[in-house]
This record gives structure tokens, C-alpha cells and sequence, in this order.
């Protein structure tokens, strides 16, 4: 048994847990173009940012008006549904 394990095969078995070397180049051909493909969008994410900062940095009041915006159709929007809710667990109480 001792003898089985040493042996080369069972050291070429051992690699990548247990699933040997094609097994290894296979994932590494897989997983390599998901990782650039991650990093793509890692970068477009940071461009993204930047120019967003960019342009509230120059437009301070267009930007808080835009956000203010955003934050009353949000509250109109999560009262609406909890009004829904409401009524609807009122309805079922009758």
C-alpha cells in the first residue's frame, strides 16, 4: 500500500486534489478568461466613479437636485407598497 502511494501516478493523481494535470490545464482555461473578463468590469466600474465624481464635483447643486429626486420618487414608491400591504392585511383581518 505505502509503495502505491509513492509510486508517480499516484503523485500526478495527488495534483490540483486529485484530479490530475489535464484536469488542471482544463479549469485554468476556463477560470482565466472569467478573471479577465471580472477585470474589465473592475475597470469600467472605477471609470465609471471617476467620471461621476468628476461631474459632481463641477455640477454640486444639478447633482443634489438629481439626488433629491431620486430620494422623493423612492419614498413615494416604499409608501405606496406599504399602504398596499396595509390595506391588504386590513382586508384579510374582516
Amino acid at each position: 500500500m505505502l509503495a502505491s502511494l509513492n509510486s508517480a501516478t499516484a503523485k500526478k493523481d495527488l495534483h490540483v486534489g486529485g484530479l490530475g494535470t489535464d484536469s488542471s490545464s482544463t479549469l485554468a482555461s476556463v477560470i482565466d478568461p472569467l478573471m479577465d473578463a471580472s477585470e474589465t468590469w473592475v475597470q469600467r466600474a472605477r471609470d465609471f466613479v471617476h467620471s461621476a465624481d468628476d461631474y459632481v464635483r463641477s455640477n454640486p447643486w444639478q447633482a443634489l437636485g438629481v439626488m433629491a429626486m431620486i430620494g422623493v420618487t423612492l419614498g413615494y414608491v416604499l409608501s405606496r407598497r406599504g399602504s398596499a400591504r396595509s390595506s391588504s392585511e386590513s382586508w384579510l383581518d374582516e
